[in-house]
């Protein structure tokens, strides 16, 4: 994956009061259906490539901290981007423990736990797996680790997961987390969110989302698809 000839990221480099979510890149085996929560998977090569991608992108940026989870798909990601920036795992920024339903395919717990599948897709805020957490857990770690980190100064960038970028999107549009399947996040993709102040909770005024296809084209408000996906 080739850097971008003009970097999407260049209306940020004289600017403050927003903060950046990364999902990091692909997975190996990530063509399978299957619950992958906390299980740790390694970057597969797509992934590393979208890695240097955004490390050429954000090379100019001033990012105090970047934050990261304590998986290796996150950490990979943020140490190739990282450069000399500090790095902070935290446990709150971990995607979602789906417990005993870790790692197996979808048909094989929706043919051996039909009701817990068809409850799943019901509540998907509130329901939990076996020793598993629900979605609301997620946001109610993630959301006040967020909010601890804006308190501090600088620019700080995140690297997490697909399930806790769409809880704390979730947070920031006032939705629900029933909703939280509204956001597409895909493999790679970052959202720049712009605060207004440092004030309780996490007050926020405007989002973009920053995506990338294979060509490598970036396209502000738009998924891979083409769609809009705010």
């Amino acid at each position: 994956m080739k850097p971008p000839q003009v970097n999407p990221l260049q209306k940020y480099l004289q600017t403050d009061g927003f903060f950046f979510l990364l999902r990091h890149g692909q997975i190996a085996g990530s063509g399978t259906r299957r619950f992958i929560g906390i299980s740790d998977v390694d970057l597969d090569d797509t992934g590393i490539s979208q890695a240097a991608y955004w490390q050429h992108a954000f090379s100019p940026l001033k990012i105090d901290t970047i934050y990261t989870s304590c998986l290796s798909r996150c950490r990979d990601m943020a140490r190739r981007i990282a450069g000399n920036r500090k790095i902070v795992s935290h446990p709150a920024l971990n995607e979602i423990n789906l417990g005993q339903w870790e790692g197996r395919p979808f048909d094989e717990i929706k043919r051996r736990n039909p009701e817990g599948f068809k409850q799943r897709g019901e509540h998907l805020d509130t329901f939990r797996p076996p020793d598993g957490e629900s979605f609301h857990d997620v946001q109610c770690r993630a959301v006040p680790f967020l909010t601890r980190c804006l308190e501090k100064p600088g620019t700080p960038l995140f690297v997490t997961h697909a399930g806790v970028i769409r809880v704390i999107l979730c947070h920031i549009s006032g939705l629900a987390v029933k909703n939280l399947f509204q956001f597409n996040v895909s493999y790679g993709q970052l959202f720049v969110i712009q605060t207004c102040g440092k004030s309780h909770g996490t007050p926020l005024t405007d989002l973009d989302d920053l995506s990338h296809d294979a060509d490598p084209d970036f396209r502000r408000g738009l998924g891979p698809d083409g769609k809009s996906h705010r």
